[in-house]
């Protein structure tokens, strides 16, 4: 039975790295890409209760080379600054706007309805969507409307570059970007038009305007508390070309800033990386925590060498995810203990059928 079990976790790592590998040497990075044309671009921004990060991505937005730019932001309903931060902006800024958002709708979740309502108040002929608690610098915006123009994509997405401060967060935000990056070679979500390779990030969605205003992705994935890879398999099923980049600095999120309320946040999503199929979650819980174990209770000889091939594959992954490999690495024991309380917490919710965020109620199906 050992045996079996070494063999299994062997064949595991062994596939889990070339995942890592083909997404460390191979990953989608734009680079420096200019364009003649200048399309305009509306960015579109939902914010509920962002009194300290609203002001942040305001201040990147200005500061953007884009000439052609709209800045719109969704007021949520904040019960804090969020709205006098705005007006102030708004007044100081002829090319941002902000409006208060329309009650709930049933049956929608509060971003997707915000999202929605700015979709159909812009202009340009790109949407960038972007989270209030995002950083972008640089040329980031001319820069990837022109890779999205160069390569025909209708919808573009980056995994930004995480910003770790606490020990909370280095115990949980590095989880995320693991699982992904070894389960999915990110090539192929550009690569090849089967849904199944789908991956997305909500903070930074790029639609040619006319496409989504076609599909209208935010309507049909209107109660889902995951909207980003949903909407993206929806495109990829229309037959709509997309791709999926991971971020370099010019790309920034601090998404949480304590450990709690990480382990709240990744629990929303942490079944969809794994398409709800609990089997094959629990699968990968059991041989990425145990395998180890099971190959050293066998062989010491293949412990050794599988341990490396551990040990390397985080830190290609730390690497990519522009991370302090070294520093990171001191934090894997802990950050699995992590993923174990991310999964707990999403499963008391499915059983529950429901879960809160941002003081709403989100029902799950």
């Amino acid at each position: 039975m050992m045996l079996i079990l070494a063999y299994i976790s062997l064949v595991f790592l062994g596939l889990r790295f070339l995942v890592v590998l083909v997404n460390f040497l191979f990953h989608f990075n734009s680079g420096k890409v200019t364009c003649r044309e200048e399309p305009k671009i509306s960015v579109l921004i939902p914010a509920r209760n962002e009194e300290n990060h609203i002001g942040r991505i305001l201040n990147c937005l200005l500061e953007q080379d884009y000439q052609n730019l709209e800045v719109l932001v969704c007021n949520d309903h904040s019960t804090d600054r969020t709205p006098k931060i705005l007006e102030e902006y708004a007044t100081n800024h002829a090319k941002i706007d902000w409006f208060k958002g329309k009650d709930l709708a049933p049956g929608w979740t509060g971003k997707n309805f915000a999202c929605h309502q700015l979709a159909a108040r812009a202009s340009g002929e790109i949407l960038l969507f972007l989270d209030a608690d995002m950083e972008i610098h640089g040329d980031i915006i001319s820069s990837m409307a022109a890779w999205m123009h160069k390569k025909d994509l209708a919808l573009l997405s980056i995994f930004p570059r995480q910003i770790l401060r606490t020990p909370g967060e280095r115990a949980t935000v590095p989880v995320m970007n693991w699982i992904l990056l070894s389960l999915l070679p990110l090539p192929l979500v550009y690569l090849s038009r089967r849904s199944s390779f789908s991956a997305a990030n909500g903070q930074f969605m790029m639609f040619k305007n006319n496409v989504y205003h076609k599909l209208k992705p935010h309507a049909i994935v209107r109660s889902s508390p995951v909207e980003d890879i949903e909407i993206m398999r929806i495109y990829k099923q229309n037959a709509f070309r997309c791709a999926t980049l991971t971020g370099d600095k010019r790309v920034q999120c601090r998404m949480y800033a304590g450990y709690g309320e990480a382990i709240r946040g990744f629990s929303k999503n942490v079944l969809h990386f794994f398409s709800g199929n609990l089997l094959w979650l629990l699968f990968y819980m059991i041989f990425t925590s145990f395998g180890l174990l099971f190959v050293a209770l066998w062989s010491l000889p293949h412990f050794f060498f599988a341990l490396g091939v551990a040990i390397l594959s985080r830190v290609l992954i730390f690497l990519a995810s522009q991370q302090h490999a070294f520093l990171n690495l001191l934090w894997v024991p802990v950050q699995q203990v992590s993923f174990f309380r991310m999964v707990f917490l999403a499963l008391c919710q499915k059983s529950k059928g429901s879960l809160e965020w941002k003081e709403r109620k989100i029902e799950l199906k």
